[in-house]
């Protein structure tokens, strides 16, 4: 396993190799109860599974979003041989994105500023995507006025007075490449691996 994807192997006894680049990625966490837990579901469940979780790729970064492939291997004669799995940044582009040129990027769950409370930067995440003020409510379960209440805090506290200069301001502190990561628990399997939050 020598490729510069991150990538390892779970065999049937439940014992662990990975490459150098999956090996750094995972340094922080690799004696952790989280990944104990992990390797014990590859080996109890061996089906196909992915899930996404919070790591530093290296310590000049900010933590990323990465995606994990989980894949079990069998043979017909000797049944389960283990669980193939890689990694890689979970990368975002909406079709927009896309038509202007704009690469790829990596999202983040690191709060790009303290400027907003946790549930005012839910509603900013929701509204630079563009949902009204019902469709906000909606999504996170909130009455509409208590919505328009986090807007007009975010408004005041970004000091603008417009939905462009409102994306404007966040593309400038970074809000464009972060996600809630409230957000990505809902639906998807998301783990907090290594303390990182």
């Amino acid at each position: 396993m020598s490729s510069g994807v991150p990538s390892g192997f779970v065999d049937c006894e439940g014992e662990l190799e990975m490459n150098m680049t999956m090996s750094d990625l995972l340094s922080s966490m690799i004696f952790s109860v989280e990944m104990k837990t992990l390797i014990e579901k590859v080996h109890a469940e061996r089906v196909p599974f992915s899930l996404m979780c919070n790591l530093l790729a290296n310590f000049k970064k900010l933590p990323t979003v990465w995606q994990f492939h989980f894949l079990p291997l069998f043979c017909r004669e000797n049944g389960y041989l283990g669980t193939f799995f890689h990694a890689h940044e979970f990368l975002f582009l909406s079709p927009l994105e896309y038509v202007d040129g704009i690469p790829p990027y990596a999202v983040t769950t690191e709060k790009p500023n303290k400027l907003f409370t946790d549930k005012e930067r839910e509603v900013l995440f929701l509204a630079l995507h563009r949902l009204n003020s019902k469709e906000i409510a909606r999504r996170l379960n909130i009455g509409t006025r208590t919505t328009d209440h986090h807007l007009n805090i975010i408004y005041e506290k970004a000091d603008v007075h417009s939905a462009c200069q409102l994306r404007a301001f966040c593309k400038s502190q970074g809000f464009e490449r972060y996600i809630p990561s409230e957000f990505i628990h809902k639906g998807r399997g998301f783990v907090e691996m290594g303390g990182i939050a």
